[in-house]
């Protein structure tokens, strides 16, 4: 297949970068789509059908570096099935300006299921489980506040350590369990807050400033129930007529 021979030799000149690896499969994906031998398979199906042209190539098998790993290949299949197109920007962005080895970002990493769109923890009631949920938007604004961590991290680093800045799958599937509580809760105080009193407006106005902070790994996901509870609060005394 040619396009998967142009993807060989592009292998030649530098490492492979996952999301950039995603996205010329992603085309491949569609412009195989009509050949008869994929039809009536899923994406993922037709996506393994690609890898196993992909690293059965003659190049490839004789130079064993130009192989997919399973986790490349499980990491490939998560972007282009489960991230939205803002959440690659957002990557991409971050990758235009660190090598892959030097990134934020590793196959490990990707390859959890955890940061997908639609994923939900299993054993939870309906509540949590929706709140929990991953969306695009929740999505998102994981990568960015990921990206915050590492480049504040990163800046006293040098490029050859900057690896040693990554969360490990445990810690990358805890953080997006925290940035969709948080998530939640502040759409939540945003649209409880938009349309009551001046008071109400002071608070808003630090909703901003809020949200840079809370791109910071450091900050804790409490701080933003303290602050919806303050909204709440504010939102009940303002009902009361005593606030003007």
């Amino acid at each position: 297949m040619e396009s998967i021979q142009l993807s060989t030799q592009g292998s030649e000149r530098q490492r492979k970068d996952l999301i950039r690896t995603a996205l010329r499969f992603e085309k491949m994906l569609m412009h195989s789509a009509g050949d008869p031998s994929y039809q009536n398979l899923s994406q993922e199906a037709h996506l393994k059908k690609l890898f196993e042209a992909y690293n059965g190539f003659k190049a490839n098998v004789a130079i064993s570096k130009w192989q997919l790993s399973e986790d490349f290949m499980a990491g490939i299949i998560n972007v282009i099935i489960g991230m939205s197109d803002e959440s690659r920007q957002i990557v991409r962005g971050h990758l235009d300006f660190n090598k892959w080895e030097h990134s934020a970002y590793n196959e490990s990493l990707l390859k959890s299921k955890r940061h997908t769109i639609g994923n939900t923890p299993r054993g939870l009631d309906h509540h949590f489980a929706l709140l929990l949920t991953v969306t695009s938007e929740s999505q998102a604004w994981f990568f960015k506040r990921y990206n915050s961590y590492f480049a504040t991290s990163a800046k006293k680093t040098k490029p050859s350590l900057r690896s040693r800045i990554r969360w490990n799958q445990s810690d990358w599937d805890k953080h997006v369990d925290h940035t969709q509580l948080a998530y939640a809760v502040m759409q939540k105080a945003k649209a409880d807050t938009r349309d009551i009193s001046s008071v109400v407006h002071l608070t808003w106005r630090c909703y901003d400033q809020y949200m840079h902070t809370a791109l910071l790994v450091s900050f804790v996901c409490h701080v933003c129930f303290i602050i919806y509870e303050c909204c709440t609060f504010i939102m009940r005394f303002n009902q009361t007529g005593l606030l003007t």
